[in-house]
């Protein structure tokens, strides 16, 4: 089985989606697929395609458009090539999206051979904007794009440790609440934020940067896989306060879950109800404040806390994820193969008719 998986040219960590792209690849491959990342900078998505067939020497079996990405920003090529084949698709984001994103979505219902969302509520969303779509739409949730640290690490409680992109509207303005927090409180604690900065939000992060240059906050960017993975392997606590809550579609989440971490999180309406045990719900940094204290106080409630979110993490693996994308694949060229036999039959009766006729 030979698959392309289409997300546009991004450069590893500016891209969460693109990131993940890279990582279902590898799995497809272990699992004995052929998954090529289409990733091309010059957009003619099926000149890039057939470029790829002709230097293998076959062509793709199934074609995986992964939606939206840095690499195709505000464009609407992948919609284009939607149109013109079918294909399958995984729309990472629809219910938060602008309004002018949710309408460049609608010509990915017209003729998908499936749609994949990363959550019951994204897929639940999309249905009520396009009914027709929920006989061909599915959910595979989107794993930790970080693997657990194998290595040995000493967890330190002298930081809160936040991880994720550094741009806009991905709650580091709560971070910097906390850090002021933190220095007011005249506590030897120090906030870690890990993330990489994609290029076009360089000028927010320098100035965040600035903005912050007196507070107990400590950058690391443009970490390794196994670097960010030691890292939170080697902290104890994690602040992720996402703007619309926590939600089954965050991989950085996933990996402080999977490398053991205790997490603080915001809820939203996307948020699952199984992570009551699973982490501590905050609304605001000085909530966040108090119970990174309680946590860092007693041992007992951040194992707990921890050895729950490590079970759950754990159910998001890379194998199963493979495995559900392969089972689909699967489906769709068995039913392929019987819509050909079909046609070859209805042929085959028509060339019968025809020798009679005669």
């Amino acid at each position: 089985m030979k698959v392309a998986l289409l997300c546009g040219p991004c450069p590893p960590g500016a891209c969460g989606v693109g990131d993940y792209t890279s990582l279902l690849a590898s799995a497809l491959n272990h699992k004995g697929v052929e998954a090529h990342v289409i990733s091309t900078g010059k957009w003619n998505l099926r000149g890039s395609i057939t470029r790829c067939e002709q230097s293998s020497g076959t062509k793709f079996d199934v074609v995986h458009i992964q939606y939206p990405t840095v690499g195709f920003g505000e464009a609407l090529n992948a919609q284009g090539l939607a149109l013109r084949q079918r294909c399958v698709i995984t729309i990472h984001e629809a219910s938060r999206a602008h309004i002018l994103r949710k309408l460049a979505l609608v010509p990915f219902s017209i003729r998908p051979q499936r749609l994949i969302f990363p959550s019951e509520h994204e897929r639940r969303f999309a249905a009520r904007w396009a009914p027709w779509t929920s006989t061909i739409s599915c959910v595979i949730p989107v794993p930790s794009n970080i693997r657990a640290f194998q290595g040995q690490s000493e967890r330190s409680l002298d930081e809160i440790l936040y991880f994720g992109l550094i741009m806009p509207k991905k709650g580091l303005e709560s971070v910097v609440a906390l850090a002021q927090l933190v220095k007011a409180s005249g506590l030897a604690l120090r906030i870690r934020i890990i993330g990489s900065c994609p290029p076009k939000h360089a000028a927010y992060f320098e100035e965040l940067k600035s903005k912050t240059s007196t507070l107990p906050i400590n950058w690391d960017n443009q970490l390794s896989e196994q670097e960010v993975a030691k890292k939170l392997a080697s902290s104890s606590i994690a602040y992720l306060p996402y703007p619309d809550g926590v939600s089954e579609r965050r991989a950085s989440f996933k990996a402080a879950l999977l490398n053991g971490m205790t997490v603080i999180t915001t809820r939203g309406q996307h948020t699952p109800p199984g992570l009551e045990d699973v982490v501590s719900f905050c609304a605001s940094p000085e909530e966040a404040f108090i119970a990174a204290r309680f946590l860092g106080e007693n041992t007992e409630q951040r194992m707990r806390l921890a050895d729950r979110a490590l079970r759950y993490a754990r159910e998001f693996n890379w194998e199963s994820i493979a495995d559900a994308h392969v089972a689909l694949y699967a489906d769709i060229l068995g039913a392929r193969s019987s819509l050909e036999q079909i046609t070859l039959t209805a042929s085959e009766l028509d060339n019968r008719l025809d020798s009679k006729s005669v």
